[in-house]
């Protein structure tokens, strides 16, 4: 090696040993004499080289690259566990929850590298499960009558993946008629079976929901309500009220936030209602 090259060594040298500018001149001043590597003969700066090379590792440099190397292991698991997050379309309150539950600690940050592996994999596990996305502002909350009981869960059904998936797809298919949101049917699985996707429920719990959902599916809706709905938003729009003074009106007058919660009797009340009120006055 040149000159430059053995100089670029021990600049490779001081730098894996953790030795600042002042560590190196004062080991230069101790052993040479001199204050500056362009100042060493070849033979004083290959011995330099040769000195540096055999010097193991300070215990607190060793102890820093490891706290480094463990700090980019954890930050890459938690990149990786975020892409899972997002995959399945998890909110981070669900998240939040999930840990909470799981380790009893407030956050995904607080988590050890053992338990970030172990979230990781539970998450990697985990398959898509593609929910409706038919919105409906004024859907609101059914009163829920689930038909699960804890003897429906022992009974042992054996569902082969090609049934399962045909399960599925009607469930979503019945969410889709009932108007119900990811957020919806995430809300009814924790409240009736403490799981938060179709996916981790038992056979028995899956064929309870598929029922639960047929029998809302199937319950009889007055054929004329639609049109006293229609009728309901002409009036809306001709007073032009908004969303907000329409919800206000129903919760004060009838305890609900939407119309398609309405009984028939109440709703064609709350037409006759619309229609008894004068048009706004202009510039008002």
């Amino acid at each position: 090696m040149n000159f430059s090259e053995v100089i670029a060594q021990t600049d490779v040298e001081m730098q894996r040993l953790g030795w600042t500018i002042d560590q190196g001149r004062e080991h230069l001043i101790k052993n040479y004499g001199k204050r500056s590597r362009t100042l060493l003969t070849q033979l004083e700066l290959l011995d330099f080289l040769q000195y540096l090379e055999s010097q193991p590792l300070d215990e607190v440099v060793t102890a820093k690259i490891n706290v480094d190397i463990e700090q980019l292991c954890w930050t890459q698991q938690q990149g990786q566990i975020n892409t899972q997050i997002e995959r399945l379309c998890w909110m981070k309150e669900e998240e939040q929850e999930y840990v909470t539950t799981t380790s009893s600690k407030q956050s995904q940050n607080s988590l050890t590298q053992e338990e970030l592996l172990e979230l990781l994999k539970y998450f990697e596990a985990q398959p898509i499960v593609e929910y409706p996305s038919n919105l409906d502002a004024e859907y609101e909350e059914f009163q829920y009558l689930s038909t699960y009981s804890e003897e429906s869960d022992n009974v042992i059904t054996r569902i082969s993946s090609e049934d399962l998936s045909q399960i599925l797809a009607n469930t979503d298919v019945q969410m889709q008629r009932l108007g119900w949101t990811t957020e919806r049917g995430r809300e009814h699985l924790i409240k009736t079976y403490g799981k938060r996707s179709r996916t981790l429920l038992t056979e028995a719990e899956l064929l309870d929901f598929r029922q639960y959902l047929a029998s809302l599916a199937s319950q009889p809706t007055p054929a004329d309500l639609s049109d006293v709905i229609a009728k309901t938003d002409v009036e809306i729009q001709r007073l032009g009220w908004t969303p907000e003074q329409g919800r206000e009106h129903l919760i004060e007058t009838y305890g609900k936030r939407g119309r398609t919660l309405l009984t028939e009797e109440e709703l064609h009340g709350f037409l006759k209602y619309l229609q008894s009120q004068p048009d706004p006055i202009a510039g008002f």
